[in-house]
């Protein structure tokens, strides 16, 4: 369980991190909010139950069957959390979480897109996706080729239970300021959304600074919300 310590040190995390988002608005020059996905970065369900206890309802997990496992253990008790998928999803689990999640930051196929829009509820919104755009070719991940994107988001158009609200990109591994070009790319692709305002999901605990002065309107977080916890709070 949480003790008092570790609530109050992951309260801690949350608002640090929240200063340097509003910082990173304020140093360049930004209004809009920028949101921000609490990862669980595999930490068992304690940890985000105690993101929920602190105000966090944004949370982001990168595996299908970990989602499932916090998904249960969390329960319908307290406040509900809006979970994002923030990692590669595989067509053939699209159906396990299509009417769990709020969001998906990798949409990297229309086959997947298809799964999902056929099993999401029609009683729930639209699911809102982000295309993740492959920023390296050098980098073996998912990804939608940069000259492939408008054909991709056109083939889209049709499917009804899912709502396109912009893009995702992970930049190659390598120091904060080495991702600002990769970033710089993503944001400039966004122009060719049919979005009004679309969106830019980029951004971690060590490039977020870069990320939010190039566009980011979300970053995902896990690191940073971890660090002084005990053990027990990871469980």
């Amino acid at each position: 369980m949480f003790s008092a310590d570790d609530q109050e040190r992951l309260a801690q995390n949350l608002g640090a991190i929240r200063q340097r988002i509003a910082a990173a608005r304020a140093s360049a020059g930004r209004s809009e909010a920028v949101e921000l996905v609490g990862v669980s970065m595999y930490a068992g369900p304690v940890f985000p139950r105690g993101l929920l206890a602190a105000g966090q309802r944004d949370l982001g997990e990168n595996r299908v069957d970990h989602l499932l496992e916090l998904a249960a253990a969390l329960g319908a008790q307290g406040p509900a959390p809006r979970w994002h998928m923030i990692g590669h999803l595989q067509r053939n689990k699209a159906k396990r979480v299509a009417d769990l999640l709020r969001s998906l930051h990798g949409l990297d196929s229309l086959e997947l897109a298809q799964q999902l829009d056929a099993r999401r509820s029609p009683d729930l919104p639209p699911l809102e996706v982000y295309v993740q755009v492959r920023l390296d070719p050098a980098e073996q991940r998912s990804g939608i080729e940069a000259d492939a994107l408008e054909g991709f988001v056109d083939a889209l158009s049709d499917l009804t239970r899912l709502r396109l609200v912009g893009l995702m990109g992970l930049p190659p591994l390598g120091e904060p300021e080495d991702a600002r070009p990769h970033f710089q790319r993503l944001a400039a692709l966004r122009e060719r959304l049919p979005v009004a305002q679309p969106k830019l999901s980029m951004g971690m605990t060590s490039d977020l600074e870069v990320a939010i002065a190039e566009g980011a309107t979300c970053v995902r977080v896990g690191r940073a919300l971890l660090e002084g916890l005990s053990a027990e709070a990871r469980a």
